[in-house]
């Protein structure tokens, strides 16, 4: 009875253990990674948007992080998302869950360090000249955003 019940156990467990091994990592980003990231990206704006899958604030700016994206072309604009999330295990679900549509990668501490991020949300935007230009907590709508960077690509 024991052998039935473990292996009916070992069977339920199997297809759970296969479907997390299977599922991608969330990369870590320090701050070297990032830098490079954005020199990379010179003649475009660059947003991050520091968020957490536990936060309400965040799960409403979300889904206008995803019009943005949409709205923007790859040639002007990257968004990044940046976990402050302790454990990258919650963020993959959600991010799938939200339709994140842009690169996440888990914030290293020296990357919330050097933008003082101590709340989220929290946006920083850099003009297409690599020059951070906004860094800032709180929750940001698609027409606000939108304003920023058009703004910042000279568009009226």
């Amino acid at each position: 009875m024991k052998r039935i019940a473990l292996a009916l156990l070992f069977c339920l467990l199997l297809p759970c253990v296969a479907c997390a091994a299977g599922e991608a990592a969330i990369e870590p980003l320090d701050q070297a990674g990032l830098t490079a990231l954005i020199q990379k990206n010179k003649g475009k704006v660059v947003m991050l948007n520091f968020f957490a899958t536990w936060c309400p604030p965040c799960r409403v700016e979300i889904p206008e992080l995803v019009k943005v994206r949409d709205a923007y072309p790859e040639s002007e604009l990257l968004l990044v998302g940046l976990s402050v999330d302790e454990d990258s295990a919650p963020v993959i679900p959600f991010i799938k869950k939200a339709g994140v549509n842009y690169p996440v990668y888990m914030a290293a501490r020296d990357v919330t360090d050097a933008y003082r991020v101590t709340s989220v949300p929290h946006n920083v935007f850099f003009a297409p000249d690599g020059h951070m230009v906004i860094s800032e907590p709180g929750m940001a709508d698609a027409n606000v955003i939108g304003q920023v960077l058009d703004d910042l690509l000279g568009k009226k």
